[in-house]
């Protein structure tokens, strides 16, 4: 492909993640995004065939990024564990139309549905890696194994629907204010297994959040 056409494509995939995010996926279509971009919907379908297939392409964009931040890591501490997942939660703010739109997207999209359930999958196994060489590196105390299960469903279930409850709860703050509410759910939620060498990487954590402000 020449260099013209990875331009032209990257823009149809900028305009529309924007559009996207500012209008909600479902209230988009690919006319309305045509006409923002002064081209024909042939323009775009010569790159994207439907819709579905644009929002496929986001789809894999936004788990790339994600999966560059959240790996397997035998050296993690417990602050670097949280600032990976601010680092994801920043991420889902920039493609926060995938997450508002998750319902609809499981059940209209068969290859972003067929493909989540690898996906999820990959993030629980790493999470769960990470979390038991927290236990291994004496940041966290937890002998039962259903206790990390929890945990690892607990983190992913914030991860997923954070930024839906915050549009309805919260939607007056900052992205910066609601990232920070959700990452000390989770520092709470960690705090009850945390060794006093877990407690001293919570306490940094927070520092660090508040001082962010």
């Amino acid at each position: 492909m020449s260099k013209t056409l990875i331009r032209t494509k990257e823009r149809i995939v900028s305009k529309a993640l924007e559009m996207f995010n500012e209008r909600g996926i479902e209230y988009v279509g690919l006319r309305e995004l045509a006409s923002t971009l002064d081209m024909r919907v042939s323009n775009i379908t010569y790159y994207f065939a439907t819709k579905d297939d644009l929002v496929n392409r986001l789809s894999l964009d936004f788990s790339e990024l994600n999966s560059r931040v959240m790996v397997e890591n035998n050296e993690i501490t417990l602050r670097s564990f949280l600032e990976v997942l601010r680092n994801v939660f920043n991420n889902h703010v920039t493609y926060r139309c995938l997450l508002l739109s998750f319902v609809h997207l499981m059940e209209q999209n068969k290859v972003i549905a067929s493909r989540y359930k690898k996906t999820q999958g990959d993030r629980n196994a790493t999470l769960t890696s990470n979390l038991t060489m927290l236990v291994k590196q004496g940041y966290l105390k937890i002998e039962d194994e259903s206790a990390i299960e929890i945990l690892v469903s607990t983190i992913g279930l914030i991860s997923r629907f954070w930024i839906s409850e915050a549009a309805i709860s919260f939607r007056h703050w900052t992205k910066d204010q609601q990232i920070r509410h959700y990452l000390m759910l989770i520092v709470k939620l960690l705090s009850p297994y945390a060794t006093t060498k877990g407690n001293k990487d919570l306490e940094m954590f927070t520092r660090q959040l508040q001082a962010d402000k």
